[in-house]
């Protein structure tokens, strides 16, 4: 499975975004995802988060996006996940939040997904792709 992946980076957690970008990506290229197939973005503050999620089902053609954000139990984090978790609903496109240990649950998702779709009978199978 060829496998495009959309990373969020929130510039306001630049120290989290540190500890776990490169080991992250190197967690994505060993599951499959090659260098050109990650593609990284940056986001100004958790409440830009569901915007930029938007633009990737937009503008891309991403499998996943993982957005590398600590949780801080604050009320921009709870609304940020309000919104992307409506964008992921309507996008159809698995979105997971956190650090390193997403990575896995990323590749997951999309590859469940695509067994879903394949497995569906022909005329209730939609093409994921086309939706985004």
């Amino acid at each position: 499975m060829s496998l495009k992946v959309g990373i969020i980076i929130v510039d306001s957690q630049a120290s989290f975004v540190h500890e776990h970008l490169s080991p992250l990506s190197e967690s994505l290229r060993l599951m499959g995802c090659s260098e050109q197939n990650i593609l990284v973005r940056h986001s100004p503050s958790v409440y830009n988060i569901p915007l930029t999620v938007q633009f990737y089902a937009e503008y891309t053609d991403v499998d996943a996006v993982i957005i590398l954000a600590e949780n801080d139990q604050s009320p921009e984090y709870n609304a940020m996940l309000y919104g992307v978790t409506k964008l992921q609903l309507s996008w159809n496109m698995p979105v997971v939040i956190g650090g390193v240990e997403v990575a896995a649950d990323a590749v997951e998702m999309v590859r469940m997904q695509n067994e879903m779709e394949a497995a569906a009978p022909e005329h209730i199978s939609p093409d994921r792709k086309a939706i985004n």
